[in-house]
């Protein structure tokens, strides 16, 4: 089951080790911690442009040129990419004060309910954002200072999404099945 979390109760958390593990699971945590890993690689590239920019600012009054325009894509990079981590390990929000309070089988049906509805917005979100990434490439925009063309930027957030159609399919199994009780 989950670790508590600064007093949180368990969390169920997806895990390889335990016994109930299929193929799809593997492959979902696999993409997902390969995608964190390209989340803290944003991370540390927005690190040291920060960093850059206030040296060349204060010390050279060189400021890196465009450099609002890349920490914010960075910033967009490291969000969509360590989202499916996230889910998988249960560090999302949650607001459980109501869900405590409910017998257990209408929670479990509560959950179903959610994370059917949360399939349907994740499906939603990852072709809407694959047709925004489409009309960006079709219309040539670009950042504001340094021109740095959007397009990549909103397929890599589709893209970063996709794992989403994977963990929540599979979490939605699991509470069917018991299994994240």
């Amino acid at each position: 089951m989950g670790v508590p979390f600064y007093g949180r109760p368990n969390v169920p958390v997806m895990n390889v080790s335990e016994a109930r593990v299929d193929p799809l699971e593997r492959f979902t945590e696999k993409i997902s911690r390969w995608f964190t890993g390209f989340a803290l690689m944003a991370l540390n590239a927005m690190l040291i442009l920060v960093t850059l920019d206030i040296i060349g600012a204060k010390v050279f009054s060189f400021p890196v040129p465009g450099a609002m325009d890349l920490t914010s894509l960075l910033g967009l990079l490291l969000i969509g990419f360590s989202m499916p981590q996230t889910y998988l390990m249960g560090r999302h929000i949650q607001v459980n004060f109501v869900m405590m309070r409910i017998p257990r089988a209408p929670r479990r049906i509560f959950r179903c309910l959610s994370m059917a509805l949360c399939t349907l917005f994740f499906v939603f979100v990852v072709w809407r954002l694959f047709l925004y990434a489409h009309d960006l490439q079709v219309y040539g925009e670009q950042s504001l200072t340094v021109k740095i063309p959007l397009y990549p930027f909103g397929y890599a957030l589709a893209v970063a999404f996709l794992p989403m159609l994977l963990a929540v399919p599979i979490r939605f199994y699991r509470t069917l099945k018991g299994y994240d009780e």
